[in-house]
């Protein structure tokens, strides 16, 4: 599945691109970009009758409150975030690694706008704390074909998904990685009409190899609902220290016997207390509306 819109999407078959109609209430639906779908070409027009099991997904809380998929099947989650213009927010990257984590996909960050005056100790502060953590971290502008090439490298014939605040330079990355504008790439009339092509996740093949899916630039990015212990899996330090607390179900938010905040960066650990807090406050609104 390359794209969505509305009833309507693209589908790449053997490198032969198509339109096809998506069949209503679709089990598992609706699809998204990356998925695998299975069509049914006995019309005039195909048609997506299943979704298949997906490997990994990346999912948000949409409107309305509930969990929808962003992107299927993505092997890495490349969260593109700009050191000024606009500024940077870490802990945007933190949750984008605690999405990333629950869905099965590997995490890279990738700093823009390194030509702009920001605060250098700041983003050293971010680099390090990221790369501690393992995730690989690119910094420079995207108009630079070297930063260009070493996210190329860094994709390396996988399929990743771009993600990241609007007006960071993402939309921008994505056409110099594939060549490809992304508000004026192919698409017939009928899938334009369809939805704001700008904003729908698209599946774009790589020149060598490999494919990026270009998700549509976001002002906020809220967790699906999850416990403690699935935010943690996405702070490999907390996760790594918590073995060592006195309790095994401990939430790491002040709890007796916890070896966490002993361990770990007080700035960590106020973003990880942040998003439990975030997570309990939701499931509490969501309770009192059933």
């Amino acid at each position: 599945m390359l794209r969505v819109a509305g009833p309507l999407a693209e589908v790449s078959d053997d490198a032969v691109t198509r339109e096809v109609r998506l069949a209503p209430r679709l089990p598992g639906g609706p699809p998204v970009a990356g998925d695998r779908v299975r069509i049914d070409s006995s019309g005039s027009q195909g048609i997506v009758r299943g979704i298949l099991p997906r490997r990994t997904v990346l999912e948000r809380i949409g409107s309305g409150g509930r969990v929808r998929a962003v992107v299927a099947n993505a092997d890495l989650l490349i969260v593109v975030a700009a050191v000024a213009e606009p500024p940077l927010v870490p802990r945007l990257i933190d949750r984008y690694a605690v999405a990333a984590m629950a869905g099965g996909l590997d995490l890279a960050v990738v700093l823009t706008k390194a030509d702009l005056p920001h605060d250098r100790d700041e983003v050293a502060r971010v680099v390090v704390r990221q790369r501690a953590v393992g995730h690989p971290v690119l910094i420079g502008s995207s108009l630079d074909p070297a930063l260009v090439d070493e996210v190329r490298r860094l994709i390396d014939g996988r399929l990743a998904a771009l993600a990241g605040l609007s007006g960071v330079g993402k939309s921008t990355l994505a056409t110099a990685l594939t060549g490809v504008p992304r508000a004026t790439g192919p698409v017939s009339e009928r899938l334009r009409s369809g939805r704001h092509t700008t904003t729908d996740p698209r599946l774009i093949p790589l020149p060598g190899g490999g494919a990026i899916i270009d998700t549509a630039g976001v002002r906020s990015f809220w967790l699906p609902p999850m416990g403690p212990a699935d935010i943690a899996m996405g702070f490999p330090d907390i996760a790594d220290a918590a073995v060592h607390c006195r309790f095994t179900d401990c939430r790491h938010m002040g709890d007796a016997g916890c070896a966490v905040a002993a361990a770990v960066e007080p700035e960590r650990l106020a973003s990880y207390r942040a998003l439990v807090e975030a997570a309990e406050e939701a499931s509490r609104f969501a309770r009192g509306h059933d």
